[in-house]
C-alpha cells in the first residue's frame, strides 16, 4: 500500500490539501481554513470556480458557464446561512427572481409558469389542464408534503436522516424512493402533463423512470419555498469571494495549473500529493474534490484499492453531459421577457422516449436519424443574465444582452468526434458539423419561446462535452457528477469519509448531489468530518468562523474573475 515518495527540497507540509478549485473544493478550503487548519489548494485550470466560472469574448460578452440560478438564498436559507458563517452574507447579494414564475414551461398547447408558493404552483397547472385536476393535486400534494419535510443538509447525508423524512413526511412517504415517473403513472396525467411537471429532470440529470420522487420534491422546494436567486454581479463571485475568505485565514494558499498527479500513501494512510510537475506536498488530510472515478482509479491507483470496491467505482453511472450554446444579442432582452428561464419543449411526444433515445442511448440511431430527431423533439433550457442582473455591464454593453441555450445530450466521444483520445479534435469536421447542427438547434428552440430573436444575434459560440471533459477533467464529461438514480441517491452515493485514512471528498458526486448548493454542503460537511464537529449545527446556531477584519476591501471596480485566476502562479 506504498507510493514511493520523491524527497525534494520543495516538498511542503500543510494541515490540509484540497483537490479542485471548484464550489466543492473551495467551500471545503473555507471551512477548514478559517478553523484553523493551513489549507492547500490545488486547481488543474487557470481559474476557480469549476462548473460555476464564467468566461469572457471580445472584452464585451461575459457568459455564465453554470450558475443559472441558486435555490434557498433566502435570509434563513441553507446557502445563506452557510455564507453568513464564512463572512459572506453582506458581500454577496442575490438577486430574486420573478415571483409569478422563476420558471416558464413551453410546450407546443401550453405556456406555464412556475411561480413562488406550492398552492399557486397548483393553481397553474389546474388552469393549463383543467381536465386534470384531481390527477395534479395528488402529484402536487405528494410533491409538496415530501419537499417540506426534506433538510437539505441532513437528509439525504444518512438512513436516519432518510428515516426522519419518512417519519416528517406521513402519507407520502412510500413515494420517497419511487422513480417519479411512478408517481406520475399514479397520477394518470396525461403526457403534456407529465412533461410539465417533471421538466426540470435536466436540472438533475437523470430521467423520470430513475430519479427518485424525493430528489424532484427537494428541487422545486428549494425554488418553489426558498425562492430562486442569482448572484448580483454574475456567477464568479461566490468562487471569487471563497477565494478571498481562504487566501486571508490561516496561512492558506491557492495554486492553479497545478493538476495533482498521485495522493501518497504510506501503509495506507495519507500523506500528501504529488502534482504531474513532481512537486509534492506533505498532509495528513486530503480531500478530493475532483472527479471521483480519477480519485480512486487514477491518483489512488487501483494497485490500493480492494477489487470490489473498485469495480463498484468503474460501474458508477455518471450523469448525462451538456451542450450549451451562448449568444450575445444586440438588443435589451428585458424588453422581451420576464425575469424567468424557459423550458423549451417542441414535441409532445413523451420525456423519456426523447431522453433515451438523444442521451446515453444514442447508439440506437445513425448520426443522420440522430440529428433530424433533435431537430424535432431536443429541448432546451434557456436563460439570461442580463436580464436576472441587468445592472452588471459586464455581461453585455449597455442596451445588449446575453442568452443561453443547453440541453442533455450524449457523452460518448466517438458520438462526438473521429479523431482519437488525446487527439485534438478541435478542427475534425465529423466533431465541426455536429457541433453546427446543434448550435442550430439550440438557436431554434430559443427562437420558440423568443420569436425574431435570430435577427439580434452577433455573437454566438458553442461548448460540448469534449469542451468540458477538456476543462474539468471530468468522467464522462459530466457537470454532475454521479448521476441521482434511485441507486445512487442520498445516502447510497458516497460521504466525505472514504476507506482509506486521511482521504475525504467532497463535490456533486457525494451525498448532497448536483448543484451550488450541494457542492457548498459537501465541503461544509467534509471540513466538519476532519474537525470532528458538526459544522452545520454549530452555523445555525449562529457561528461566524471568518475574521472579517482580514477579509480584503472590494473596490468599485473589483473584478470576481480576476480574483480567481492565475492564483500564486508566475
Amino acid at each position: 500500500m506504498n507510493i514511493p515518495i520523491m524527497h525534494q527540497q520543495n516538498t511542503t507540509r500543510w494541515d490540509a490539501i484540497v483537490i479542485g478549485g471548484g464550489i466543492g473544493g473551495l467551500s471545503t478550503a473555507a471551512f477548514l481554513a478559517t478553523n484553523g487548519l493551513k489549507t492547500l489548494v490545488l486547481e488543474q485550470y487557470h481559474i476557480v470556480g469549476g462548473c460555476s466560472h464564467v468566461f469572457r469574448r471580445k472584452r464585451k460578452w461575459e457568459f455564465d458557464v453554470g450558475i443559472h440560478y441558486i435555490g434557498d438564498c433566502g435570509e434563513h436559507g441553507q446557502v445563506t446561512t452557510m455564507l453568513r458563517s464564512l463572512g459572506l452574507n453582506e458581500r454577496i447579494d442575490f438577486l430574486l427572481m420573478d415571483s409569478r414564475g422563476y420558471d416558464t414551461v413551453v410546450t407546443p398547447n401550453h405556456t406555464v409558469k412556475i411561480p413562488y408558493g406550492w398552492d399557486n404552483y397548483l393553481d397553474n397547472l389546474i388552469a393549463a389542464f383543467p381536465k386534470e385536476e384531481k390527477g395534479l393535486r395528488k402529484f402536487i400534494g405528494v410533491i409538496s408534503t415530501i419537499g417540506q419535510a426534506i433538510d437539505r443538509s441532513r437528509t439525504p447525508a444518512s438512513l436516519q436522516g432518510m428515516l426522519k423524512l419518512g417519519k416528517d413526511a406521513g402519507f407520502a412517504t412510500a413515494w420517497t424512493m419511487l422513480p417519479v415517473s411512478k408517481l406520475l403513472d399514479y397520477c394518470g396525467l396525461s403526457t403534456e402533463a407529465r412533461t410539465v411537471v417533471s421538466v426540470q429532470f435536466g436540472q438533475y440529470g437523470c430521467l423520470p423512470s430513475k430519479a427518485p420522487v424525493v430528489l424532484h420534491a427537494g428541487l422545486l422546494q428549494n425554488y418553489i419555498e426558498g425562492g430562486a436567486w442569482y448572484p448580483k454581479g454574475g456567477g464568479q463571485v461566490i468562487a471569487a469571494n471563497l477565494v478571498e475568505v481562504i487566501q486571508a485565514h490561516s496561512g492558506s494558499l491557492i495554486k492553479t495549473h497545478a493538476k495533482v498527479d498521485k495522493i501518497l500513501l504510506e501503509n495506507g494512510q495519507v500523506i500528501g500529493v504529488r502534482l504531474d510537475s513532481g512537486e509534492e506536498f506533505q498532509s495528513k488530510y486530503v480531500v478530493s474534490a475532483a472527479d471521483l472515478k480519477k480519485t480512486y482509479l487514477d491518483m489512488v491507483g487501483v494497485e490500493h484499492l480492494p477489487s470490489r470496491f473498485v469495480k463498484k467505482i468503474r460501474n458508477y453511472k455518471m450523469s448525462d453531459p451538456f451542450v450549451n450554446v451562448y449568444l450575445g444579442l444586440d438588443t435589451n432582452l428585458n424588453d422581451w421577457m420576464p425575469n424567468t428561464n424557459f423550458f423549451s419543449v417542441p414535441t409532445n411526444e413523451p420525456l423519456e422516449q426523447t431522453g433515451r433515445i438523444l442521451g446515453s442511448n444514442a447508439r440506437l440511431l445513425t448520426r443522420k436519424q440522430w440529428i433530424e430527431k433533435a431537430y424535432k423533439s431536443l429541448p432546451a433550457f434557456i436563460h439570461s443574465s442580463t436580464v436576472k442582473d441587468p445592472t452588471n455591464l459586464r455581461h453585455a454593453p449597455e442596451g445588449c444582452s446575453t442568452l443561453e441555450s443547453m440541453s442533455m445530450v450524449p457523452a460518448s466521444r466517438e458520438f462526438w468526434t473521429k479523431a482519437q483520445q488525446g487527439k485534438a479534435y478541435g478542427r475534425d469536421p465529423f466533431y465541426l458539423d455536429l457541433k453546427e447542427h446543434i448550435t442550430e438547434i439550440m438557436i431554434q428552440r430559443a427562437e420558440e419561446v423568443l420569436p425574431d430573436i435570430r435577427q439580434h444575434i452577433v455573437w454566438k459560440e458553442a461548448s460540448t462535452p469534449l469542451s468540458h471533459e477538456r476543462y474539468t477533467l471530468s468522467s464522462d464529461a459530466t457537470a454532475y457528477g454521479l448521476e441521482c438514480n434511485i441507486w445512487q441517491y442520498g445516502p447510497f452515493r458516497p460521504k466525505s469519509k472514504t476507506i482509506i485514512s486521511g482521504l475525504y471528498v467532497a463535490g456533486t458526486s457525494t451525498t448532497w448531489g448536483p448543484s451550488i448548493e450541494g457542492s457548498f454542503l459537501s465541503g461544509l460537511h467534509a471540513a466538519s468530518t476532519i474537525l470532528g464537529r458538526d459544522l452545520d449545527r454549530e452555523i445555525h446556531s449562529g457561528a461566524v468562523y471568518a475574521d472579517l477584519n482580514k477579509l480584503p476591501t472590494q473596490a468599485e471596480k473589483w473584478d470576481p474573475l480576476k480574483v480567481s485566476t492565475k492564483l500564486n502562479t508566475p
